[in-house]
């Protein structure tokens, strides 16, 4: 499983990446903020002659779907009414993952690997603590979130 989100605007060519919780918790705000999502294109690999085959309009994988023009401008509109609503400090979050990110994790995994599951064993405490997502685009998040924004008003993008 992809743990990042890698957009894709074609046209211009402008991508921006974006973790997994970053991700969710941007479609999540949008949605509390009047975004109803169309559902996306399917990604060209998918063969509709086959029986099995359909495309549900997903925005939660990684596939290669699109997410059309009027969607993505949309999901702007909702993300920018939420800034007000958003602090500029960051939440206090009492924990420390030091202590048990570093312990027992094998010796032979990659730095690269390592890093990967810290990642990953972040965003999982993140959703355990169940930020909601203004808390979570609080602070340096928010800024983020306006080029997030830039990004969906050049229109169309797909999710790599």
């Amino acid at each position: 499983m992809n743990m990042s989100y890698e957009l894709i605007h074609q046209s211009t060519q402008t991508t921006r990446t974006f973790s997994r919780q970053f991700w969710l918790k941007a479609l999540e705000l949008a949605r509390v903020y009047g975004w109803k999502p169309w559902g996306t294109h399917p990604p060209p690999k998918v063969d509709f002659y086959k029986p099995i085959a359909e495309w549900d309009g997903r925005y939660l994988t990684n596939d290669g779907q699109t997410v059309r023009k009027a969607d993505a401008l949309w999901l702007a509109d909702a993300l920018e009414k939420s800034l007000g609503d958003i602090s500029d400090a960051s939440p206090k979050i009492d924990w420390n993952s030091s202590a048990w990110l570093d312990d027992d994790l094998p010796e032979w995994l990659t730095p690269e690997e390592i890093e990967t599951i810290k990642e990953e064993l972040t965003d999982g405490l993140l959703d355990v603590l169940g930020l909601n997502p203004l808390e979570y685009f609080a602070g340096d998040e928010k800024r983020l979130l306006k080029d997030f924004i830039r990004f969906c008003r050049l229109g169309s993008f797909k999710i790599l």
